[in-house]
């Protein structure tokens, strides 16, 4: 299996993600699971809320499982803060046709979280900026047809 490569901030953001899950969350989801059964008088048969927070215990162990191989898998890359070109942990203006900018930090899938300003190196946005330079100019193959961008720096 190929290393994760993260960001430092990306890989205490997933291991704070994976100390709440397990000593907060998880204790949440018991403790309603605890209730339910109680407002249930033992019978957790017919309990929906009961049901309904099995199901996200479910979820949630699943969560820390992906946590853990993730982090088990996890290769820091320190970013040097000088990127010439796009690389991992570069980060990125652009302008596309209409003049609207955008910045965003490349990083590896895993810590990918577009609302927080992060693409993934392997979306198409991402593929399509890698080793470029600013002034550079780029097209993405979206759905709805190429998008032109300009790279407006790379930092």
């Amino acid at each position: 299996m190929a290393k994760i490569r993260l960001t430092p901030d990306g890989f205490e953001r997933l291991k704070a993600e994976l100390d709440n899950l397990i000593h907060v969350r998880r204790q949440e989801v018991a403790e309603r699971i605890r209730q339910a059964r109680e407002e249930a008088h033992g019978d957790s048969g017919d309990s929906t809320a009961y049901e309904d927070a099995k199901t996200e215990l479910a979820i949630l162990e699943q969560r820390i499982a992906e946590l853990e191989r993730t982090l088990a898998e996890v290769e820091v890359v320190e970013d040097s803060g000088v990127h010439a070109t796009v690389t991992l942990g570069a980060k990125v203006v652009m302008r596309d046709a209409d003049g609207e900018e955008e910045t965003y930090v490349v990083v590896d899938h895993a810590e990918a979280d577009p609302r927080l300003g992060r693409i993934s190196m392997t979306s198409p946005v991402g593929q399509a900026l890698l080793d470029h330079r600013t002034g550079d100019e780029v097209t993405v193959e979206t759905p709805a047809g190429p998008r032109k961008l300009t790279i407006v720096s790379v930092t």
